[in-house]
């Protein structure tokens, strides 16, 4: 395959296994190749990366196994008595500890994460990611936005880039102000958000002075219009 799945589930799950290093060989080539050129997986490798990391590579110190862990392990493995360790045993374990340690930590922030009841990718013309809109409503917490830009966003000269609700049968409903470059924003909703959002099947992007819209509605150009669709 010379270009990148399009199932973001699929993408999510490579970009996890390529930072935790898990992925080789092959598809870690493929899919490095595939991150040059497709902006929705290089911002799925550098939200694990930003995610990953630093549960990675704790400050700990090396430490000399006793003899008795070797001496363990030969029993279990039934080895002759005359062959020792030598140091790149112990590197290989240990790499392959930390290899552990990282998919175990990986799994438990993946159970612990919840996931977003909505999404929509934001795209242009040529297909470069913008923005990546996530709408969580999970019982028990408040109804919340997140919003992750791509690599090449940029603010437009002396003006914002401000999302908005299409809810149907009704008027736009302001989302905030969209983050740029890498960054990102998370915001609690509103109950007219929450409103609008439930009753929108599709996001807008427009041109508004620095700050936003200063009516409450879409003054600027509408740049962007994104589906706005279920996790499955």
């Amino acid at each position: 395959m010379n270009t990148a799945p399009t199932d973001l589930e699929l993408l999510d799950r490579l970009a996890a296994e390529y930072v935790l290093g898990t992925l080789r060989g092959p598809a870690r080539r493929r899919l490095e190749r595939w991150r040059t050129a497709s902006p929705v997986l290089e911002e799925r490798c550098r939200f694990w990366e930003e995610s990953l990391l630093p549960l990675l590579l704790p400050a700990l110190r090396p430490v000399q196994p006793p003899p008795r862990v070797w001496q363990g392990i030969r029993g279990r493995l039934e080895l002759a008595a005359r062959a020792r360790p030598g140091r790149a045993f112990f590197y290989s374990l240990a790499a392959s500890l930390l290899v552990l340690l990282g998919v175990g930590a990986l799994l438990y922030w993946r159970a612990q994460a919840p996931a977003p009841a909505e999404f929509a990718t934001i795209e242009a013309p040529s297909g470069t990611l913008m923005w990546r809109v996530e709408i969580y409503s999970e019982a028990g917490a408040p109804a919340r936005l997140s919003v992750r830009a791509g690599a090449l966003t940029a603010a437009p000269a002396g003006h914002d880039y401000e999302l908005w609700a299409l809810p149907k049968g009704g008027a736009p409903v302001s989302l905030g102000l969209l983050p740029y470059r890498h960054e990102a924003a998370r915001r609690d909703l509103t109950a007219s958000q929450k409103q609008a959002l439930a009753n929108a099947s599709q996001l807008a992007v427009s041109v508004e002075p620095t700050g936003g819209s200063p009516t409450g509605q879409p003054t600027g150009a509408v740049v962007f219009v994104a589906q706005l669709r279920a996790v499955s």
